[in-house]
């Protein structure tokens, strides 16, 4: 048994449930089940095996998918990569996990294409019509494979995928997962969201994350549930789907819940959603208030890491007076707030005392791949160490206020960003808006806010005055310095890219603000 045999076990139940949609196609488990098999075989025919890696450049796509399972059921490791990288970066992670084979499609041709010369792989495997010299299409390749289940399978501890990170603080790092962490991880995510098998969710987040493959997509296969697939997000198409697939659970990043909530719902049909969830920042109170509205049952925040799945969960319509905070340790997962400078796990913070947040459970990953150091500074008598900063209150929840490294020290004073962003997000002229700290000559540095705005008349003299009239915010934590933008970089999970907003902030100064 391995996370592939979940879908074997999905196919010998409920054979005749659809099990995947995707642009007007549909395949039962059993018919999948066939296709993943036929998959599997063919990657053995062509010498992968136990242990090896095959990356994956594409969009969301049912052969992405299929080929995930494939290589899982044979014990080999699927590497999806972030379709937004440059060529470059596509390149080092294929080589920095040595990857035997990369499937790609047409629309990614040209950041293949620009490296190709300097790929190690064996193959290039195609999905679409036209491939070029020295590529295989994607059903040419798996057509000779038998649909029988194949021989060779993985253990539970083996590595079942290596995910890399957004490497929004330096290379992206290869986090290896193994089969029965997903398990346990996928397992505790559908008891904790109550994800059945009549359910039916829809897939328009990138695949080559976390969130959207191994704490959704993953448990509805175990579940034996339906996954209807789309190649990204628009919020037309994704309120659309929800009328004409009857979807029932949605999950979003932020900013795609306040898409939502601000479309005309009036259009579509969404009665039969129930379960929604967020994850990646905090919403707005007035947001979160609409998407409760819009998932009858259940409504959360779930925080959680590639390295650790789901971590702790907030469901806000059992905990409404809870907005903004992610909850209590999810099931299978302890967690702990311990001292900023501290490593023992034992030197817990005190309620309103922000500290770093770590945890433990199954569910932990195994390792960065090839790095050795860097998961022993990260993983200490096991337990995970998140680098992020985080607070409780005197009844246990959790408010998670940004990375360690992200705090603005003032002079002398830590500000966290969340902190500032939390009152902003308040504001009714406020769209959107994100905090840093700029490089300041008096206080070495100073707090800098970027402003979306719903109302354009808004200004900083206004914003100015709000800060210091709210009960929230201390004086000294106010923004200093305003910036009215039209967008605020974000990585595809949502969270806000603070190394490249200080660097568009900072392109406009002559030097170090007063």
């Amino acid at each position: 048994m391995n996370l592939g045999s979940t879908l074997t076990q999905s196919a010998l139940r409920w054979p005749d449930k659809p099990a995947l949609v995707f642009e007007g196609r549909r395949w039962t488990y059993r018919q999948w089940n066939r296709w993943v098999n036929q998959t599997a075989n063919a990657f053995l025919a062509n010498g992968v095996g136990r242990g090896d890696r095959v990356a994956f450049l594409t969009w969301n796509l049912p052969e992405q998918i299929t080929g995930f399972y494939a290589l899982m059921k044979i014990g080999a490791i699927p590497v999806p990569i972030n379709y937004r990288l440059a060529a470059n970066e596509i390149r080092y992670i294929i080589d920095d996990c040595g990857a035997k084979i990369l499937v790609f499609e047409e629309s990614l041709r040209a950041p293949v294409m620009a490296i190709r010369d300097q790929l190690s792989v064996r193959k290039l495997v195609y999905v679409g019509d036209t491939p070029g010299p020295g590529e295989v299409r994607f059903d040419d390749f798996v057509a000779p494979g038998s649909d029988r289940e194949p021989a060779i399978g993985a253990n539970w501890t083996d590595p079942a995928m290596i995910m890399y990170t957004s490497g929004t603080t330096g290379r992206p790092k290869g986090v290896v997962r193994s089969h029965i962490a997903e398990l346990v991880g996928a397992m505790a995510m559908s008891a904790e969201c109550g994800f059945t098998h009549d359910d039916t969710l829809l897939n328009n987040k990138p695949l080559f994350h976390i969130a959207q493959l191994q704490i959704q997509l993953m448990p509805f296969v175990i579940n034996g549930g339906t996954n209807v697939l789309t190649r990204g997000f628009d919020v037309d198409e994704t309120l659309s789907l929800v009328g004409a697939e009857k979807i029932t659970t949605l999950h979003g990043v932020p900013t795609q819940m306040v898409m939502m909530v601000a479309a005309d719902l009036s259009k579509y049909q969404l009665e039969t959603l129930r379960c929604g969830f967020f994850g990646g920042q905090t919403l707005a109170d007035d947001v979160t208030r609409k998407c409760m509205a819009l998932f009858p049952n259940f409504f959360a925040n779930i925080y959680g890491s590639t390295e650790a799945l789901m971590v702790t969960s907030c469901d806000y319509r059992r905990h409404p007076n809870k907005l903004g905070s992610v909850g209590k340790a999810g099931q299978t997962m302890e967690v702990r707030i311990i001292g900023a400078d501290s490593t023992n796990p034992e030197e817990q913070c005190k309620p309103g005392e922000i500290g770093q947040l770590i945890a433990r459970g199954p569910s932990l990953f195994t390792g960065y791949w090839g790095l050795p150091e860097k998961t022993a500074q990260t993983i200490r008598d096991g337990w995970y160490f998140s680098g992020d900063a985080a607070v409780t209150d005197d009844e246990g929840f959790i408010t998670v206020m940004g990375r360690m490294d992200h705090t603005i020290k003032s002079g002398g004073e830590n500000i966290h960003p969340s902190e500032v962003e939390n009152v902003l997000f308040s504001h009714p002229g406020i769209a959107n808006a994100a905090v840093v700290g700029l490089p300041s000559r008096k206080w070495g540095q100073v707090v800098c806010a970027a402003v979306i705005r719903k109302d354009t008349a808004l200004n900083a003299a206004a914003l100015e005055a709000f800060c210091l009239g709210h009960p929230d915010l201390a004086a000294f934590k106010r923004p200093r310095h305003w910036f009215f933008v039209d967008e605020i970089p974000s990585n595809p999970t949502g969270k806000v890219e603070r190394g490249r907003l200080k660097e568009k902030l900072m392109a406009g100064l002559s030097g170090p603000l007063d």
